[in-house]
């Protein structure tokens, strides 16, 4: 995920602003040098009091301040700009996987993982959020940057240092370097493990946080985008008890994060305050002995907390590593069920049929993801212009059979040939409305803008949904403000519209009544004499717009002819 954008179309701009960023971490560096160079000298003016060395000073703390100021506007500049086009790129990548080969479809169906939308909107943004210690471009040039400052402040300590000998068996030994160098590295790693320890449950909290979250906020959608089925049946209070439940998953993981975060928060505190006197337990009775000038104690501290620091880097940005960590987990996730590709039974194969037939069937078996067997449909020839209705109890496979027909259904085996002439629409029972204008939906899968207002209006009058010409161009909710009978008659408006050459109707007119169904097939026919059209409906009554019948019962299809006035 890391490596992908760097070797990207935009790979240009990621590598400048990836050195351009680290460039400006050492500047950071350099700026807390200068600061440490100029508190020795000021609290060494003070202790002799050298008052012509004050203005002076000040000067220069006033300028090594405005450059500090200036590295962070910088910082902020590039890797928030960085961060905006890592994010972009990666976002388009991950999305043109999700809707390739219907992968977005395929998760749904096979319920492979929870929540894409979450992994792909959150975990994304904050997996490329470049800053230092939560993102692993920041936590890679942070690293560098405290190496580097780490050999700077050892330099510093090393002119206050005294030798360290620790006596073993009677021999003293010598250790090279200087004992605030020393015991800076002894108290990184004894705080490093301990701050690993505490922190282990807080990747898992975190993880846990990221899921239950994402399911709550997926629940509050479904019971907004269902509102008016609720509030018919008065189910609200079942539906807040589900969502109570939800929360509880919520709130009962939170206080177990909160315990994990307050033992990782409170040992980090402790480790950093700790750190600051440490130095001058060692340093201060240097200076009462007139080794050590009052300047020298006072950089000596700062550089013992930038050296300790520098060190424990890794201790600093455990909590970032730790969200990282679950960020990557969770796309990695993505990436599995994205990649995972079960093996295809149903040859699906657009284009591939015979002169004069529309959708040629052979030897079809349809099963459940589970492996259950649902239909066995030997031989099934819809030649062009022919008008079959598919009919059958609930369950007897008439959905999964439509799907088979539009190649998103590979469980089974046999082969689907379709049409190599002409266009195929397939209508559902609940009809897809994009958001925006009420023409936009019934242009779609057009742009409004390629089909007049006039055609429109006309239409909308045809499919009896005239009081709705003067709206058309309102961007609403129609999803929600229209009921299920007008969604169809939408779904009308849009057949006359694109004219296909195959229609598949899958109870697209269950919603409306013996009237309007019957004027739907009606219209149709009228408009579109010549094609081919599958239709799945329950109404006797609309089998007498149709040609041929095909029968499913007990897992097996039956074909018939439907005699004129019949």
């Amino acid at each position: 995920m890391t490596t992908r954008y760097y070797v990207s179309e935009d790979w240009k701009a990621a590598w400048l602003l990836l050195i351009l960023y680290a460039a400006i971490s050492f500047g950071g560096v350099y700026t807390f040098i200068q600061l440490n160079h100029w508190q020795r000298e000021f609290f060494d003016s003070i202790e002799q009091r050298q008052s012509s060395l004050f203005v002076t000073l000040i000067f220069t703390f006033l300028m090594i301040s405005a450059l500090q100021v200036g590295v962070i506007v910088a910082n902020n500049l590039v890797s928030w700009t960085l961060s905006i086009r890592w994010r972009n790129w990666l976002t388009n990548w991950y999305m043109d996987r999700w809707f390739a080969r219907d992968r977005f479809y395929e998760i749904e169906r096979l319920r492979m993982i929870d929540n894409p939308d979450q992994r792909i909107a959150e975990d994304i943004k904050n997996f490329t959020l470049v800053t230092q210690g939560n993102s692993l471009v920041g936590i890679a040039v942070g690293l560098a940057g405290s190496l580097a400052s780490a050999i700077s402040f050892g330099y510093i300590l090393l002119q206050t240092s005294g030798s360290l000998v620790i006596p073993i068996a009677g021999y003293r030994i010598s250790l090279p370097g200087g004992d605030l160098i020393w015991f800076s590295i002894f108290y990184v790693l004894f705080g490093s493990v301990v701050i690993t320890w505490i922190g282990r449950p807080y990747i898992r909290r975190r993880m846990r946080e990221q899921h239950y979250e994402a399911d709550f906020r997926a629940n509050l959608i479904h019971v907004r985008r269902n509102s008016e089925q609720i509030a018919f049946s008065r189910t609200q209070d079942n539906e807040r008890g589900g969502l109570l439940a939800s929360f509880a998953n919520i709130r009962r993981n939170w206080y177990r994060l909160m315990w994990a975060n307050i033992g990782l928060s409170a040992g980090s505190s402790i480790y950093e305050r700790v750190m600051t006197v440490i130095p001058l337990f060692l340093t201060v009775p240097k200076f009462f002995a007139g080794q050590i000038s009052f300047g020298q104690v006072m950089a000596s501290r700062d550089a013992f907390t930038q050296f300790s620091s520098s060190l424990s880097y890794f201790v600093q940005v455990y909590p970032g590593l730790a969200e990282q960590i679950a960020n990557i987990n969770r796309l990695k996730a993505l990436d599995d069920s994205i990649d995972s590709e079960r093996p295809r039974g149903i040859a699906f194969r657009p284009g591939e049929a015979d002169e004069g037939i529309s959708i040629d069937v052979e030897k079809l078996e349809l099963r459940r993801p589970n492996g259950e067997p649902l239909l066995a449909l030997d031989e099934w020839k819809v030649r062009d212009g022919e008008r079959w209705v598919i009919e059958g109890s609930s369950g007897a496979g008439k959905t999964t059979l439509l799907r088979a027909i539009a190649g998103l259904w590979p469980d089974g085996a046999g082969s689907v040939a379709m049409t190599r002439h002409g266009v195929a629409m397939l209508v559902p029972q609940r009809l897809y409305l994009p958001l925006g204008s009420l023409k936009n939906a019934i242009c779609f899968p057009d742009r409004a803008e390629d089909h007049d207002d006039e055609t429109i209006a006309a239409l909308l009058e045809k499919v009896r949904l005239g009081a709705h010409v003067d709206d058309m161009h309102q961007v609403r909710m129609w999803q929600d403000e229209l009921s299920p009978g007008e969604q169809q008659r939408v779904a009308l408006a849009r057949i006359l519209l694109q004219r296909p050459t195959l229609l598949v109707l899958d109870e697209a007119t269950s919603a409306l009544d013996a009237d309007n169904a019957a004027h739907f097939y009606e219209a149709v026919r009228a408009a579109m004499p010549d094609a081919t059209i599958v239709s799945v409906v329950h109404n006797e009554k609309l089998a007498a717009y149709h040609t041929h019948r095909l029968q499913l019962h007990d897992g097996h299809a039956t074909a018939s002819m439907i005699e004129a006035g019949a």
